[in-house]
């Protein structure tokens, strides 16, 4: 009796984990959309403005865009896969 009762309690706890994942992913995928529409529009903005000192911050804006994109998608690859 105890055995069932602990693998129900397992499987239970492990759904409950992937739903917590599952939601970690979405977040993270939202985030890493809003910092690809940003990249964009900075990319845009760099490339039909021509005063240079506004150059300057768009392309370091975008370096730092770059920089949470790339930190984004490291987490997102070492979300687990969903054992389904």
């Amino acid at each position: 009796m105890f055995q069932t009762m602990e693998g129900n309690a397992r499987s239970h706890r492990v759904s409950e984990i992937g739903a917590q994942a599952e939601q970690s992913q979405a977040d993270l995928m939202r985030s890493l959309q809003a910092v690809s529409d940003n990249i964009m529009r900075l990319a845009g903005k760099l490339h039909a403005d021509s005063d240079s000192g506004n150059r300057a911050e768009d392309s370091a804006s975008i370096h730092q865009q770059n920089a949470i994109a790339q930190d984004l998608i490291a987490r997102l690859l070492a979300i687990p896969a969903s054992q389904v």
